[in-house]
């Protein structure tokens, strides 16, 4: 059972303004924001919310840097209060408090401490997802994801599953986990998404269609990297092709690349492009069908960052096209990936909006700032069926998207965004 779960255990250790300059430091790849006109008012707020946004965005990668120090447990953030939040587990190292040297002004960061850190809630949630999998299949429960105080799981179970008729449930699987549980019964299950954009050349952007022999769309291509050898590699969805070797097309049919590396822990895989020059350092936007004369076409990739609850990112997939406006709702978020667990991070609208659907596996999540596109994950599955409108191909639409975050593919090949 849940225990204690109307107490906040987190506390407050303190808030630091931080005092470097707003705009955020060229090496970030953004430029300062120009002093906006006096009588242009609708000019004046959308440069300081894109400031604000950009400082505040600027604030969490510097935070989420310190992902691999042992207590780190996450971080959130608030645009609308300028705010970062970063959970540690225990005393929080001198890092954080350096924090203050390496953010803009105007935005502060709370420091608060946390039950359980991100390691340890990783290992929880796997250990409750493989022994449910092995119990009742994939499909039994459909995520586990930190509570919000970081106390404990949040474990969601499939209503019409054999998990859900078992006797004491929650006493399962905290004993499972070996640490608390919640469960919330839901309507939903994880979905692959694998189902111009629709004929994209060398170099290879990324959001483009990959589609079988016949031209049918069934996953999109995502980033581009730069591995440890110098080889520029595009990435995709594990789920997407059987083997390393496959040979992967685009959305007219015509040969793309080979498949050279492939990561079931992450559902990624690296492809090699065969024409020259290979890639570029950019995203598909608009929908589906966009046309190079649309203002949301193409959009340059500026960087990446480790995800933080609050964000605003958008998903581009070959099937469905763009989706804007979804914030990631939890980070350290674990699902079936076949038959092994996958971690990463959930993304929604506010208004229950479509964010993604069937054939857009593999395709890039990213926040836009300043019409430039930072790299936040992979597109790797989808919950809560929604009605799609247009598409390039008939398939299922989803108001979650699942997404892999991009920082953890890079590390596991020792690669480099192309930006």
């Amino acid at each position: 059972m849940w225990r204690n779960s109307t107490v906040k255990r987190a506390m407050l250790i303190g808030t630091m303004a931080l005092t470097a300059a707003l705009a955020v430091p060229a090496t970030a790849g953004t430029t300062a924001v120009s002093p906006p006109l006096a009588n242009n008012p609708e000019q004046m707020s959308t440069e300081i919310h894109t400031a604000v946004q950009s400082a505040v965005d600027h604030a969490a990668g510097a935070a989420t840097e310190l992902a691999l120090v042992p207590g780190f447990a996450g971080v959130a953030v608030d645009y609308a209060a300028g705010k970062v939040t970063v959970s540690w587990k225990g005393e929080a190292p001198p890092a954080v408090g350096a924090l203050a040297t390496r953010v803009p002004d105007g935005v502060t960061v709370d420091v608060e401490r946390a039950a359980l850190s991100e390691a340890d809630l990783r290992a929880a949630s796997t250990r409750l997802m493989d022994s449910q999998r092995a119990l009742h299949g994939s499909g039994a429960v459909i995520a586990a994801l930190p509570a919000e105080d970081h106390t404990g799981l949040v474990a969601e179970v499939s209503h019409d599953s054999a998990a859900a008729r078992t006797t004491g449930l929650a006493a399962r699987l905290e004993q499972a986990a070996g640490v608390p549980v919640r469960v919330e019964v839901v309507d939903a299950e994880v979905q692959p998404t694998a189902a111009t954009r629709r004929n994209d050349d060398a170099p290879w952007n990324a959001g483009g269609a990959m589609a079988s022999r016949d031209g049918t769309d069934y996953c999109t291509t995502g980033f581009s990297i730069i591995n440890a050898a110098g080889q520029h590699r595009i990435i995709s969805a594990a789920h997407c092709n059987r083997r390393v070797g496959s040979i992967v097309r685009d959305g007219a049919g015509e040969r793309l690349g080979k498949v050279t590396h492939r990561s079931l822990a992450l559902d990624a895989q690296a492809i090699a492009p065969f024409d020259a020059p290979r890639t570029t350092g950019a995203v598909f936007g608009g929908p589906w069908n966009a046309r190079p004369a649309d203002s949301r076409y193409r959009f340059r990739v500026a960087g990446v960052q480790r995800p933080a609850v609050g964000q605003v990112v958008c998903t581009s997939g070959a099937v469905t096209g763009e989706h804007c406006g979804a914030r990631i709702r939890a980070t350290n978020v674990a699902w079936s990936c076949g038959d092994r667990t996958c971690h990463g991070f959930r993304a929604s609208r506010d208004d229950g909006g479509v964010v993604v659907g069937g054939g857009d596996s593999g395709g890039p999540i990213y926040g836009l700032v300043g019409g430039r596109a930072y790299a936040r994950g992979m597109i790797d599955g989808g919950s809560n069926r929604r009605s799609c409108g247009r598409t390039s191909v008939p398939t299922q639409c989803f108001s979650y998207v699942y997404g892999i975050p991009m920082v953890d593919i890079l590390d596991a090949w020792d690669a480099r965004l192309y930006s």
